[in-house]
């Protein structure tokens, strides 16, 4: 059989964080011990209350299609949490859909709004989902340089300076991926200054808002004067509930943008899983001490990962204040952050993501996720060490 691929599909690289997932699973099979820290999630389980509610909905036959935008328990649930802890106010009847995870909620979201031609500006380095997902709908990325002795926060005049005619929607991530970066709220409201200035669009992806360290805080766009009515706001329970596997996210906005997303939504996926989402009510309304607990956690690895990467050699790096990832920079070995990459998973059995994966001003730089055990990371770091006296 010959078929052609679609010029839309062919244009876009597989990921390379799956390539290397899968490198290592290989090695794994053939008797390598590979510390797993390039996949960004939770290594705890689903808290116990969450699974309960969702195996009570399976006996109680919730085992049906839910209203496409989700079912209202979990809708008023969230319109609860965003007004308590984020200050956006929604009606749940018709201002949040429930999605499969948050990427479909990223990607109903700019299929709705973006035509071919279409610029959006995306920060650099970024999740790489960002630029493919506009790339399929024929926009154009426009990266937006974040810079190390910046602590990887965007400067709006950075942001202003890449805005055309042709701008239409800009993508915020805060907490951030890769770097563990969180926008403080006077760069938040001189963003907001931009976008209503220019009629943006904004979506801002909140997911990692509740793995936040030290002083920092978490500001949501939408809270901010004149920001709601251009602002979606995309969240889950992947990282904080530890339910990646659940595929549950959800978009929340105003009315008007919603309802193109709700139609996106309608023709992509239909509703997100039953059960499942009774199992999202009780995240959110449940006990938040899993939560709390987990947060702790990851703050203590942080600590432990900055301390022993700061002091070996070859290394700089900026502490990050969200998030569960730490992006080194390791240009002074004089490889790329591909070459870098390879080496440290073939060399001495550590999964890691190359720096230029997430962008242009990635190269020269690794993401470690310590979304791993304590004891895992203590003999990654010994391993990464012992690679690096090498040089």
């Amino acid at each position: 059989m010959s078929f052609t691929t679609s010029e839309r599909i062919s244009s876009i690289p597989f990921s390379n964080i799956r390539e290397i997932f899968e490198e290592a699973k290989r090695m794994e099979k053939l008797g390598s011990d590979i510390i797993h820290m390039e996949i960004g999630r939770p290594d705890f389980d689903t808290p116990e209350h969450i699974k309960k509610a969702a195996n009570l909905a399976l006996e109680n036959g919730h085992v049906h299609y839910t209203s496409n935008n989700g079912i209202m328990e979990l809708r008023e649930a969230i319109a609860q949490k965003l007004w308590q802890e984020n200050k956006i106010k929604i009606d749940p009847e018709n201002e949040v859909a429930v999605s499969i995870g948050c990427k479909e909620a990223i990607f109903n979201t700019v299929f709705a709004f973006i035509n071919p031609g279409d610029e959006v500006l995306i920060q650099d380095p970024s999740w790489l989902e960002y630029q493919y997902i506009v790339k399929l709908a024929g926009g154009i990325p426009v990266p937006i340089p974040l810079y190390a002795e910046d602590g990887f926060v965007m400067n709006p005049e950075i942001l202003r300076q890449n805005i055309t005619n042709k701008t239409r929607m800009m993508i915020i991530n805060s907490p951030h991926n890769p770097t563990g970066s969180v926008l403080p709220k006077n760069v938040l409201e001189e963003i907001a200054s931009i976008a209503i200035e220019y009629d943006l669009l904004v979506i801002s992806d909140e997911i990692y808002e509740k793995l936040i360290y030290d002083d920092s805080e978490h500001v949501s766009l939408a809270s901010l004067p004149g920001m709601f009515e251009r602002t979606v706001t995309i969240n889950g329970f992947s990282k904080a509930y530890a339910m990646d596997g659940w595929r549950l996210g959800y978009a929340a906005g105003h009315v008007e943008l919603m309802k193109p997303i709700v139609k996106m939504h309608q023709y992509n996926t239909s509703s997100a899983t039953s059960f499942a989402q009774y199992g999202a009510v009780e995240a959110y309304k449940g006990s938040q001490e899993d939560v709390n607990q987990m947060v702790k956690e990851f703050d203590k690895r942080r600590k432990f990962m900055m301390e022993r990467i700061k002091a070996m050699p070859l290394t700089e790096s900026v502490n990050p204040s969200g998030a569960f990832y730490i992006f080194p920079s390791f240009k002074k070995t004089g490889l790329s952050s591909v070459e870098m990459a390879k080496r440290i998973l073939t060399e001495v059995n550590i999964a890691c993501v190359p720096g230029s994966a997430f962008g242009e001003q990635g190269e020269g730089h690794i993401r470690f996720a310590y979304s791993t055990s304590m004891e895992e990371i203590k003999k990654g770091m010994d391993r990464l060490e012992e690679f690096l006296v090498r040089f």
